[in-house]
């Protein structure tokens, strides 16, 4: 842990699934987990074939921009449920349930770092999301803690794109060896904020997912809250 990489670092950029909402954890490994623990006997192959339908169909949703955390998830695994062909029977209603509890319980965590970072730091956040970005971040009581909230579907462009970190740093107005980006996806965040020249930080969670050939990161950390220590 090398804290003098980040002496010059005015701004920190997040992620948010994964990294804001947990430590690390992708939305579809938490899938992989919950249909598991409600004893759904499908194969991972199907849960990922449905949990991308899901995606591209909340993209598609004129109603997912206007929608808060809880209905988003009642609708994407709705369509995850179609997808699969499977009946309810109450267990839409449980996945829903658990998936949003942890999340929101993290949240409400992610509250007083981001706090206490934007007394250090001007905060950002630059996500692969629905258009409701903002909505959720405002209901988790964490939008004020926020400089810039730069949603893919609100933007029109996504990660890995250099155009939607681009764009980031133009609201920030700094240049990129002014900004550490964290975030828990090496392909999607770190791989293409390090092209920026920003400084990268990896969330690793339990699950990691590495191209081949990786570039190196500037540090990395397993708990959101090890920001504290690692840029103090």
């Amino acid at each position: 842990m090398d804290r003098t990489l980040f002496r010059e670092c005015r701004a920190l950029l997040f992620d948010f699934g994964g990294t804001i909402d947990s430590d690390g954890e992708h939305w579809l490994d938490r899938f992989f987990a919950l249909y598991e623990d409600t004893g759904l006997e499908v194969p991972r192959e199907e849960i990922k074939r449905a949990f991308y339908h899901a995606d591209a169909a909340c993209h598609a949703d004129p109603g997912v921009p206007s929608m808060g955390l809880r209905p988003l998830l009642d609708r994407h695994v709705r369509f995850q449920f179609e997808a699969l062909s499977l009946s309810d029977g109450g267990i839409e209603g449980q996945l829903t349930h658990r998936f949003c509890a942890k999340a929101e319980q993290v949240l409400r965590e992610r509250a007083g770092l981001l706090e206490y970072m934007k007394t250090r730091f001007r905060l950002g956040i630059v996500s692969n999301f629905f258009g409701n970005l903002e909505r959720v971040l405002e209901e988790a009581l964490l939008a004020g803690s926020l400089e810039t909230i730069i949603d893919s579907g609100r933007v029109g462009v996504s990660k890995p794109d250099l155009a939607i970190f681009r764009l980031a740093l133009e609201r920030l107005d700094l240049p990129p060896e002014q900004v550490a980006f964290v975030g828990d996806s090496y392909e999607r965040d770190m791989m293409p904020s390090a092209l920026m020249g920003m400084k990268t930080i990896w969330l690793k969670g339990p699950h990691p997912r590495m191209p081949e050939k990786a570039p190196p990161v500037d540090d990395v950390i397993t708990r959101l809250s090890d920001l504290e220590v690692l840029v103090s």
